[in-house]
């Protein structure tokens, strides 16, 4: 079952904290393309939008919201590692994974572990996606990227969670990525790059 995001409200002042083109998803969503009925896994959080626009373009998705099953894990004081239990997944399953900003809500040792399992996840030559906010984010409410048909991108806040944010600079993202190609980053914004990584 999918969970949709708790604020849907356009008019929320919160719901638009960035607004840019991502081409980095635009490269994503060409590189899906170019697989025939290619498997897209988005690990949240989720949104109407997204689960919408990406199942029109990119064929099969999967929709696991690591950030609710983070967020749960730390309310009820479990260990971190509970949440990845459901990542369990057949290996090389996925063409391409969305990542969003979860390794900034992890320490090195998380991120350790997902980027290992994301690895096994994607097929040979898969894609994989990732936005980090740097090093200077200090925030715990998570926000939501919203993608557009245009491949606009805005943000929403997801009131209903908080997880600790540890922003890196651009050289530990790609060093956190070693289990990959880095094939292209953008800085959005300050505070806002997006990367696209190649499974070898």
């Amino acid at each position: 079952m999918v969970a949709i995001a708790a604020s849907n409200n356009r008019d929320d002042p919160a719901s638009r904290l960035i607004e840019y083109k991502s081409n980095a998803l635009q490269m994503f969503f060409e590189r899906m393309a170019g697989e025939p009925e290619s498997r897209v896994l988005d690990l949240g959080p989720a949104c109407e939008e997204n689960i919408r626009l990406f199942a029109g373009r990119l064929g099969r998705v999967t929709i696991c919201d690591m950030f609710i099953r983070l967020d749960r894990c730390i309310r009820r004081e479990n260990p971190l590692r509970d949440a990845w239990t459901d990542l369990d997944y057949p290996p090389e399953t996925f063409d391409g994974i969305v990542l969003w900003d979860l390794a900034d809500r992890l320490d090195d040792r998380e991120v350790s572990m997902l980027v290992v399992r994301c690895r096994d996840l994607l097929k040979p030559g898969g894609t994989a996606v990732l936005f980090a906010l740097g090093e200077e984010s200090e925030t715990t409410i998570v926000n939501s990227f919203v993608v557009e048909p245009d491949f606009r991108v805005h943000q929403r806040t997801q009131h209903h969670l908080s997880l600790p944010i540890r922003g890196r600079q651009s050289r530990d993202v790609l060093g956190m990525m070693h289990a990959f190609t880095p094939l292209r980053s953008f800085i959005c914004r300050p505070g806002l790059v997006e990367f696209l990584f190649r499974r070898t």
